[in-house]
C-alpha cells in the first residue's frame, strides 16, 4: 500500500478489459484514490472484474501439476469490492475538481455502453483524451460527440486501432452478416445454425441488435457473459428516450444448466456467445457442434489475435480442402462455413482525421494502434498541416 500523489485520481474511459481491468490492483496500492467514470461504465464494471478473478482462478487450476512458477494474479474478488467501493460516478458535461486547479470533464465517445473521452485542464492547459472511439451511431449506442471543452486542446491523445489507409463501410458489413446469416439459417423446415464468437461487452450486444431488428424470424441466443452484459444495457438505458430492448420475441438467454440440452435441440438460429477469439467460453463448447456441420456457419465478428484460435480457423477456412482443426486440444472436421465480418466500434482513418480536425489541438498523439501504421498515418496527418507529438513524451508549448 502506497500514498498517492496529492490530488490523484483514476479516469476511466470505459469498461473494457484492456482499459479498466487493472484497476482493482491500483485501488490495492492506492486504497483512497476515486475512480472516476459514467454511471453506465460503473454498473459494467463489477461483471468485468469479476469475470477477470474467474478467469486468474480458471489459470491457476489449469496450472496444477505443472513445473513452470505461475505469478500470482493481480486481485481476487476483495479486491474487486475495494474498488468497486471507490467509484465515483460523473455524468458526462459535468466538471469534477480533482485537484486544485485541475480538472476533468466527460463527453460521449461512442463505442460501446458508456464510452467516455476525457477533457483534463490544468490552469490555461487542456489534454484531451478520447479513449476508445467511434464517431458514427450503432444499434447500442450513438457516436462521439465534441465538446466545447476539447475544442482547441493544447494535446489531443487518441486512439488509433484502425487508423490504416482504408476506410470500412459499415452498413456495407450489416448487409454482409445478415445475408450469411439468412442463407444459413434459412427457412423453419430446412435452416441450419450460426454461431457468432463475441466480445461479451459491446460487439455481442450490437450483434443481437442487429438480428433482432434485420432477422425478427430467426431465433437467437445470447450465452456466457455477453447474456449478463445485454441485461446490464436494458438496465441502464430503460429511462432513455430511446431504451434498448435486446431480449423478448426471438432472442432469449441461455439459462443456467440448459446448455447442453440446447446443444442437442437447438437446430435453427444463430448463438451470439463469448469468447470472441474462441480462446475460452461457452464459444468453444458450442464451435465443437458447430463445426463438423455442413448446414452450420461460424462467423467471427471483429478482430483476431495472430496467436488465437479464431485468427487459425479464418487462416484454416482460406484452403478448399477439407480439413480439421485443434480446439482447445480437441481435433474437429471443419464442414461448417468459417468467415469474418465487421462491425467495427472504433473510427477508421476518415473518422478519425474528422475529430482530430474538430477538436482542432495545438499537437496530436496516436495511441492504442499498431505502430507502423501509426507511422503511416502521422506522415498523412503532418503532411496536412498537423503537429503529431512522439508517443513516449509530451513537452507543453511556451
Amino acid at each position: 500500500m502506497q500514498s498517492p500523489p496529492q490530488g490523484a485520481a483514476i479516469v476511466i474511459t470505459h469498461a473494457h478489459n484492456d482499459h479498466a481491468g487493472y484497476v482493482p490492483a491500483l485501488i490495492a496500492n492506492y486504497p483512497t484514490v476515486p475512480v472516476i467514470c459514467t454511471p453506465e461504465t460503473a454498473a459494467i464494471l463489477p461483471t468485468m472484474w469479476s469475470d477477470s478473478v474467474r478467469v486468474f482462478d480458471r489459470s491457476r487450476g489449469n496450472h496444477v501439476g505443472s513445473d513452470e512458477p505461475l505469478a500470482e494474479p493481480p486481485y481476487g474478488e476483495a479486491q474487486v469490492h475495494a474498488a468497486q467501493r471507490r467509484i465515483k460516478e460523473v455524468q458526462c458535461g459535468r466538471i469534477v475538481e480533482i485537484a486544485a486547479g485541475v480538472t476533468v470533464t466527460l463527453f460521449p465517445a461512442g463505442h460501446i455502453l458508456g464510452a467516455a473521452g476525457v477533457v483534463v485542464s490544468a490552469g490555461p492547459n487542456r489534454v484531451t483524451v478520447t479513449g476508445d472511439v467511434s464517431d458514427l451511431a450503432q444499434i447500442s449506442v450513438p457516436g462521439l460527440v465534441v465538446p466545447d471543452a476539447a475544442r482547441g486542446s493544447d494535446l489531443l491523445v487518441i486512439e488509433s486501432t484502425y487508423c490504416g489507409q482504408h476506410s470500412s463501410n459499415r452498413e456495407a458489413e450489416v448487409e454482409k452478416f445478415v445475408r450469411m446469416v439468412s442463407e444459413t439459417v434459412g427457412d423453419p423446415a430446412n435452416g441450419g445454425r450460426v454461431l457468432v464468437p463475441a466480445f461479451a461487452l459491446g460487439r455481442a450486444q450490437e450483434v443481437a441488435l442487429t438480428l433482432r431488428d434485420r432477422l425478427p424470424d430467426v431465433p437467437v441466443l445470447i450465452d456466457g457473459m455477453a447474456k449478463d452484459i445485454a441485461r446490464i444495457y436494458e438496465e441502464q438505458t430503460a429511462r432513455n428516450a430511446r431504451p434498448l430492448k435486446i431480449y423478448g420475441d426471438q432472442v432469449s438467454a441461455v439459462q443456467p444448466g440448459a446448455r447442453e440440452q440446447l446443444l442437442r435441440t437447438f437446430r435453427r438460429g444463430v448463438i451470439v456467445t463469448t469468447s470472441g477469439m474462441l480462446t475460452a467460453g461457452p464459444a468453444v463448447t458450442w464451435a465443437r457442434s458447430i463445426l463438423p456441420d455442413p448446414n452450420a456457419a461460424l462467423l467471427l465478428a471483429g478482430y483476431q489475435d495472430e496467436e488465437s484460435p479464431g485468427f487459425e480457423l479464418l487462416e484454416l477456412a482460406k484452403t478448399t480442402r477439407r480439413a480439421t482443426f485443434v480446439l482447445d486440444r480437441e481435433e474437429l472436421v471443419v464442414n461448417a462455413r468459417v468467415t469474418k465480418f465487421g462491425l467495427s466500434a472504433h473510427a477508421d482513418r476518415r473518422g478519425l482525421s474528422s475529430i482530430i480536425t474538430e477538436v482542432g489541438a495545438t499537437e496530436v498523439m496516436l495511441v492504442h494502434g499498431v505502430a507502423s501504421k501509426q507511422r503511416d498515418f502521422a506522415d498523412n496527418l503532418a503532411r496536412r498541416g498537423f503537429r503529431v507529438a512522439p508517443t513516449d513524451r509530451w513537452q507543453p508549448i511556451g
